[in-house]
């Protein structure tokens, strides 16, 4: 990550790569840079970030890749270099092709060009407009019928090898250093909620009410005295005060500490659900709106609303309930008790003992 020259100057395979999203997208499109650097082992890549967010992300999640070039400003960069790459590719919930050298990549990298036609043929015949909420609708029907998830998806039908929902997390020494230095043991982590300042009424929706977190955090303090609750998440959201840590607006290396070494992480569909799972730490997802089968994993305690759901995405761009309530019914139905319950079963699973 120290040459000051594009990828395309490299005279290797060049590819650009944004990078961009929340956590949980940015951790999910690493399953396509993955499949790249299958198909062109030797390949350089210029990651492209459109904000400071992101940029954390690429470092955090990509940065420790021998193929990771350089990164560079998407605003500045991108639009006036993208043609000069062998392949330039965007991420969401589908694989956009935005440049491609198909005649020297029939040279140097015929198993990537192949790939890149067959995801042309896809998005023609699967993919009708870009539009989100029609895009993840039908995403969300084929993984009901054709058993793909948020990862597999972006195989294009399998046009790249993504074949599971797994991609490889490095962890840091620093990141190992700043952990320990908190003396942290026998602990859980929860995911937090969006604070009012960030203004992102869509992802609050499927959140677990503030007020039924705080009521299980009090419960787990009276049935699982030994174990502490640790609160995670980024900056601006809102604090549980009865949490016994807060590990918030950390460094992500940091974080990725905190979440392998939690005995379990309690959260709704998040980043952190993603990133936690990745780690091999086991996660119990509360869903409301959201859709267990597309975002869920099979190995995690994915409890599921049985309230008027999953709407999310069936109705304008799934920022409100479909019933108009403030706080979905799908999530509030949702009791502390039955988390707290379930929270317990698990941890006597791991010998540590139950005061209930």
């Amino acid at each position: 990550m120290t040459e000051k020259i594009f990828a395309f100057e490299s005279g290797e395979v060049s590819v650009a790569f944004p990078v961009s999203g929340a956590l949980g997208d940015a951790i999910i499109a690493k399953a396509v840079f993955d499949a790249i650097v299958k198909l062109a082992p030797n390949c350089r890549i210029d990651l492209f970030y459109d904000s400071e967010r992101s940029k954390a992300y690429a470092e955090a999640f990509y940065g420790q890749s021998r193929n990771v070039n350089r990164m560079l400003s998407f605003q500045n960069f991108y639009g006036q270099n993208v043609k000069k790459y062998d392949a330039a590719f965007r991420v969401w919930h589908m694989v956009l092709i935005d440049s491609a050298n198909a005649e020297r990549l029939q040279e140097i990298a015929p198993a990537l060009l192949q790939s890149l036609q067959k995801i042309e043929i896809y998005n023609k015949k699967y993919v009708f407009s870009t539009d989100a909420s029609g895009l993840i609708l039908r995403n969300i029907t084929k993984a009901h019928i054709l058993g793909i998830n948020r990862y597999t998806c972006l195989s294009c039908g399998g046009a790249l090898p993504i074949h599971d929902n797994r991609v490889e997390i490095s962890l840091s020494p620093e990141g190992e250093r700043q952990f320990q230095k908190l003396g942290l043991k026998n602990y859980i982590t929860v995911g937090s909620n969006v604070g009012r300042k960030n203004n992102l009424v869509r992802h609050s929706l499927k959140e677990w009410p503030t007020t039924c977190v705080t009521e299980y955090i009090s419960l787990l303090n009276i049935y699982l005295p030994q174990v502490k609750v640790v609160q995670v998440g980024g900056g601006g959201v809102e604090i549980f005060k009865n949490a016994d840590r807060h590990i918030i607006d950390a460094d992500l290396e940091l974080v990725k500490h905190v979440l392998k070494n939690s005995l379990l992480h309690v959260d709704c569909e998040s980043g952190l659900v993603h990133l936690a799972t990745q780690l091999g730490t086991k996660c119990l997802v509360l869903f409301g709106p959201t859709d267990e089968k597309y975002y869920g994993f099979k190995e995690n305690l994915n409890l599921v609303s049985d309230f008027c759901r999953p709407c999310v995405w069936a109705w304008d761009d799934g920022s409100t309930c479909l019933r108009g309530a403030s706080e979905p019914p799908c999530m509030s139905n949702i009791t502390p008790q039955l988390v707290c319950e379930i929270t317990c079963n698990y941890i006597n699973h791991l010998g540590l003992k139950n005061n209930a």
